[in-house]
């Protein structure tokens, strides 16, 4: 039986953007996550994975989980909720986000002013934000889609 290639990457995405969450919670940097392994592992080797562009092997996840302060199955429950979820979007006022006292969605304040700047904006336009965006988004802020649509919805 053939592996779905749209969602194999799918999975490695998911994988590998959890990987990276739980690197940056414990505030390590690539070169420390490497430095503690048992084997040798490059930092272009980890990003690879944190950017779902390679694939590992379980006995590498074990070991990552390991250093990570997590286990390998609470990893892949996770990446396992994440990929079964329904279709995330979301509108959202353009000021809500300018004006969130919110210092993790920072880097989406900064892109939400920018846009906010333009000349030909409207003066409160609903921005829609689909999974693609809402990934990204997260990603800038540091947190998963899933946390950053619940901030957005609460501060809406």
């Amino acid at each position: 039986m053939a592996v779905d290639p749209d969602f194999d990457q799918a999975f490695r995405d998911a994988l590998g953007e959890r990987l990276r969450l739980l690197r940056r919670a414990r505030q390590l940097r690539r070169e420390e996550v490497c430095a503690m392994l048992h084997n040798d592992l490059s930092i272009g080797t980890l990003g690879s994975y944190e950017s779902g562009a390679r694939r590992l092997t379980v006995s590498r996840l074990v070991e990552l989980c390991e250093v990570l302060g997590t286990t390998a199955h609470e990893v892949l429950a996770q990446v396992h909720r994440d990929l079964r979820r329904p279709e995330l979007s979301l509108r959202v006022r353009l000021k809500v986000i300018t004006q969130t006292q919110d210092p993790e969605l920072g880097p989406l304040q900064a892109w939400a002013l920018a846009r906010a700047s333009d000349e030909h904006a409207a003066p409160d336009p609903m921005i829609e934000m689909d999974e693609v965006t809402l990934r990204q988004a997260a990603v800038l802020c540091g947190m998963t889609p899933l946390q950053l649509l619940r901030r957005l919805q609460e501060a809406d």
